[in-house]
């Protein structure tokens, strides 16, 4: 059995304080939130405030938070992963694949799109979101802050044959037969 195995999950329109503040602070002590300047106190009242687009997915374990999502929905025909994170004694352990998994999945249905940002210099995240079927769309120079790019992601969620009855025909030439 693997750790990402007897996870709970909650949806949730804001964290409360007791459960936002511990989190700012972890991952206030995270990359990508370390580079960017990120402080806690504006990771935690992120958390808290609630926006009716906004929900937060949380992966639990034994009533522990492993890890959340936080997704914008709807955004360009789809749903925004506005921020991902698996907490450090939870990482390695698959629990990311399958948080992403459940947001798929939660989306899914009434989503043609997944779309998030990913800091340049996050490698890791990088190699993880490629991973889970994400592909580069654009490059978003200087947005969190000067000297530091961001890449928008984006993982069509619609399935093959949805995809291909939403296209034009195919036009033949008359001189291709």
């Amino acid at each position: 059995m693997s750790a990402a195995d007897g996870l709970d999950w909650l949806a949730v329109p804001a964290l409360a304080p007791e459960l936002a503040e511990p989190l700012g602070i972890s991952l206030a002590r995270m990359d990508p939130w370390v580079t960017l300047g990120s402080s806690a106190e504006s990771l935690a009242r992120g958390l808290q405030t609630p926006h009716p687009d906004l929900t937060r997915h949380l992966a639990l374990r034994q009533g522990e938070l492993q890890g959340l999502a936080a997704v914008r929905a709807p955004w360009l025909r789809g749903a925004y992963i506005e921020l991902f994170a698996v907490l450090p004694s939870a990482q390695g352990r698959g629990i990311g694949s399958t948080l992403m998994r459940h947001v798929e999945a939660h989306y899914g249905g009434h989503a043609a799109n997944l779309w998030l940002l990913v800091s340049a210099f996050n490698h890791r995240a990088r190699q993880f979101y490629a991973r889970q079927g994400f592909c580069p769309i654009g490059i978003l120079d200087d947005l969190v802050i000067r000297g530091q790019d961001e890449i928008l992601m984006r993982k069509r969620l619609e399935s093959g044959s949805e995809r291909r009855s939403s296209r034009l025909p195919a036009v033949s030439s008359p001189d291709a037969r």
